[in-house]
């Protein structure tokens, strides 16, 4: 139904061709001749309209997932793939191919897809270590082309770092002007042809309703001279088909009226959705056909591209070394190592315009949980648990109703609801009066919790990673963070407990072997931190102060879980 009006006007325009054509047999040969030529004309436009449309349809379709660092793209990304079925069309199956950057040298959100059993079907790609927007340009189209020519997907989605901007990679897609020499003027440019072979779908934009409300002041003063991470939140927005305001259930119903009034401010044509967790209607945000490029006209790049880099050293390439050398990036304590962003890499956009990089931590022993819990995460940030299942409660409470020894009649309930609506309707106002009261709360000690942050570790906008942990020792640790807020979830066991790391061919074993360390495997702490003046000196001090000591490390697991404490044996002895 998306294509309905070209097939009309073709149809329309048939008709009417015969229709004068019939009336000039009855005219002068020169009106005849004009009617011929006007049908002529109407006659080649319609094959073009069907060939473009045509065309048009057998185009891979791509949604871009933008959106700031940590609003939710990856958990958004993971949402989709999850209800893939709601996609599928004539009761064929929906094939994706999934593209995932990360600006950052390691990519966590590619690896937290990876391990979702639904995505075992999909084509994964991972381009890390620099943006699609810019440095990583070329590779992108490359990517899009390959997986368009193989004809085996339905549809493409491109999560794009949360420092890429949604307007350079739309370009991508723009098509060629016809008034040019081709090859003189792109040569072996293959974004030239990208438009023949996908087109972008959906622009969406995914905000941190929390974040966004905490830069609602920088954001209403932001302008082409201020280049401060909040003037990017603000394109992102400005240049997207569709906004989710993600994470609402950290703002008050009033904020979250005052975001979105905000937002419509920015883009007032975006079609604007409110999510927890980034649980949306999927066909809100795939297949849409919103995407217009004359939509974004006035829209324009104010930013000349990053200057040019020096050539990586050659002497480290003939040496079989990386080309960005990174021994003189990497900074060893006596129990960890962090690694700076290379130098010698072309300066992405986002680097240039708004300081922004990055840097990986990585250590091979546990956080001692207690330390880690206590003088990392909840000093710096708010941490929040994950959800509880709410239908879990809803089920015992439809059961509890359901039990009743005492059945109630009709006339007895309609005296107990007129007796009760004014009580519950005060009750209802005193509960979300309680709720605003205590994110209100939650909202000032965050704000005194991020001055500290800032004054020991600069602004860190965002973090990620795996992490080892003594009370979950068999259990990676996923951990995310995003301005204020901090969370941590169990993934899956470490590869190192796989069957498949220790049975078959030694190649298979390989695959599952590569990130082991004797004696515990794959266990590590593997964080990437993002953010602008960020004193990375002082961050792994903190963290190194996590681990556990080497009088604690010599205890080993089974002293670990005597004195910490062990998720597994805690639950067994609650049971």
């Amino acid at each position: 139904g998306l294509y309905l009006t070209e097939p009309l006007k073709l149809k329309t325009q048939i008709f009417m061709a015969r229709a004068g054509k019939r009336k000039a047999n009855d005219k002068p040969r020169s009106m005849t001749l004009k009617k011929q030529q006007k049908h002529d004309v109407e006659k080649t436009g319609s094959s073009i309209d069907t060939h473009k449309h045509q065309h048009h349809q057998s185009l891979l379709p791509v949604t871009l997932l933008g959106g700031f660092l940590g609003s939710g793209k990856t958990t958004l990304l993971k949402h989709i793939l999850e209800s893939k079925n709601d996609l599928t069309k004539d009761g064929h199956s929906f094939k994706c191919a999934v593209i995932v950057n990360d600006v950052a040298e390691l990519n966590i959100d590619k690896a937290l897809i990876d391990q979702s059993s639904f995505i075992q079907s999909e084509e994964v790609i991972a381009m890390e270590n620099g943006c699609v927007c810019c440095t990583l340009k070329n590779e992108l189209v490359d990517q899009i082309i390959d997986m368009a020519k193989s004809k085996q997907f339905d549809y493409m989605i491109i999560e794009a770092s949360g420092v890429s901007e949604p307007s350079e990679i739309a370009s991508l897609f723009k098509e060629c002007d016809e008034d040019h020499d081709h090859d003189a003027e792109h040569g072996d440019d293959k974004s030239a042809t990208l438009h023949e072979l996908a087109k972008l779908d959906t622009c969406v934009t995914v905000v941190d309703a929390a974040d966004f409300f905490h830069q609602l002041d920088s954001i209403r003063t932001t302008t082409t001279s201020n280049e401060t991470y909040a003037k990017l939140m603000v394109e992102q927005i400005e240049y997207s088909n569709v906004v989710v305001i993600n994470k609402t259930d950290l703002v008050t119903h009033h904020q979250i009226d005052k975001i979105m009034d905000h937002v419509a401010l920015l883009n007032p044509k975006a079609k604007i959705l409110t999510a927890k967790h980034s649980t949306i209607d999927v066909k809100q945000v795939v297949d849409t056909n919103l995407y217009n490029a004359k939509d974004f006209e006035s829209f324009l790049s104010q930013v000349d591209e990053a200057e040019e880099v020096k050539e990586c050293c050659k002497i480290s390439v003939g040496k079989g070394e990386s080309p960005c050398c990174r021994r003189a990036r990497t900074i060893n304590s006596s129990l960890s190592q962090v690694m700076l962003s290379s130098s010698r890499l072309p300066k992405t956009r986002h680097e240039a315009r708004f300081g922004i990089n990055s840097f990986l931590y990585k250590a091979r022993r546990p956080f001692h949980s207690n330390r880690f819990h206590d003088n990392f995460i909840t000093k710096y940030f708010m941490f929040i648990m994950p959800d509880e299942e709410e239908e879990t409660c809803e089920e015992h409470h439809d059961e509890d109703e359901s039990d009743d020894e005492n059945p109630v009649t009709t006339d007895d309930k309609k005296d107990i609801e007129e007796k009760d609506t004014g009580v519950q309707e005060d009750d209802e106002e005193e509960g979300e009066l309680a709720t605003e009261e205590l994110i209100k709360r939650q909202q000032e000690i965050a704000e005194v919790r991020a001055k500290l942050r800032f004054k020991d570790f600069g602004a860190v906008l965002r973090s990620k990673g795996f992490a080892w942990t003594t009370y979950s020792h068999d259990m990676m640790v996923s951990l995310g963070q995003a301005g204020n807020v901090a969370t941590m979830s169990i993934e899956e066991p470490w590869k190192v407990l796989d069957t498949k790391a220790w049975t078959g061919t030694d190649k298979e074993k390989a695959l599952f072997r590569q990130e082991f360390v004797a004696p515990f495997g794959d266990r590590r702490q593997e964080l990437v931190f993002i953010g602008q003046n960020l004193n990375h000196e002082a961050i792994q001090k903190a963290l190194d102060d996590c681990l556990l000591t080497d009088e604690e490390f010599a205890m080993g697991v089974d002293g670990w879980k005597a004195v910490v404490g062990d998720m597994f044996l805690n639950a067994a002895q609650e049971d």
